[in-house]
């Protein structure tokens, strides 16, 4: 009998988006090597949704993705995973869930990976060459985000969704998407992606609220950084309304950096974190 350097179990994540069908569509899936020797997980979702138009045409993309993003890192530990299924919110706007594992062999789990997101995540592969009329909006600049962490390693050791409605109003929603401590300047860099082509209105909140959350961590003794990560200018109007809200928020300190080097962005971030 042959033997294979790895022994794996493949678990499928599905999403049920309509409450009053069963119908399920795979979103990502969990490979999770059992070997004592070299124990590893890797977890992949989709980047494109639209399979779930078919069957719930007023589904809420966005949204799910979102939900999606949020999954990624609990899926690496199905206990979290299940406790945090069941307290994902009433209004979630579709259901979860983790199907049985099954047992995989192989002898090359990044191989393995490839197979497995053209099999399960047929779109992920286009995706990855997105031309420059897709390449936009708050969703894909967060998932290029994510990738570009996951990339170098450091995924894990950023904070996210991070609640600043004590510098601004109580209740504001205004939540940075991740965030980290440098340890040897003591002070904290935050990134949150915006897009300059769908969302105007939430890069003006981003350059009006900036002002109050900089100055109020500061009153606290804390240094912060604000990144806006949005598209590439090829993605960009050529009207002046993206280049302009761009420059304002530039003017109230925010560092804007086009998604294009988030690659560069996720090294710095690991040599700061000192991983």
């Amino acid at each position: 009998m042959k033997e294979f350097k790895h022994r794996c179990e493949l678990s499928l994540l599905v999403c049920e988006p309509n409450p009053l069908r069963p119908d399920r569509v795979t979103v990502g899936f969990v490979l999770r090597d059992t070997s004592t020797e070299s124990p590893r997980v890797e977890v992949r979702t989709t980047t494109d949704l639209r399979a779930i138009r078919c069957i719930y045409p007023e589904a809420d993309l966005e949204t799910i993705q979102g939900t999606l993003l949020d999954l990624e890192p609990i899926l690496k530990n199905v206990t979290d995973f299940e406790r945090h299924l069941q307290n994902l919110p009433a209004d979630c706007p579709a259901d979860f869930q983790v199907l049985p594992g099954i047992a995989l062999l192989t002898n090359s789990i990044d191989n393995e990976l490839e197979l497995l997101e053209k099999q399960y995540l047929a779109a992920t592969a286009t995706t990855r060459t997105e031309t420059s009329k897709s390449a936009h909006g708050r969703t894909f600049i967060l998932r290029q985000m994510q990738e570009a962490f996951r990339h170098f390693g450091i995924s894990q050791f950023l904070e996210r969704e991070i609640a600043l409605d004590e510098f601004t109003f109580e209740g504001d929603p205004l939540q940075i998407d991740f965030g980290y401590l440098n340890r040897a300047k003591d002070s904290y860099r935050m990134f949150h992606a915006v897009s300059l082509v769908t969302e105007l209105d939430r890069a003006k909140i981003l350059a009006l609220s900036w002002p109050f959350i900089r100055e109020g961590m500061a009153k606290r003794g804390k240094q912060c950084e604000l990144w806006a990560i949005t598209e590439n200018e090829s993605s960009l109007s050529a009207a002046d309304r993206a280049h302009t809200t761009r420059q304002w928020m530039q003017e109230v300190g925010v560092n804007v950096q086009p998604v294009s080097a988030m690659m560069g962005i996720a090294q710095e971030a690991r040599a700061e974190l000192n991983l």
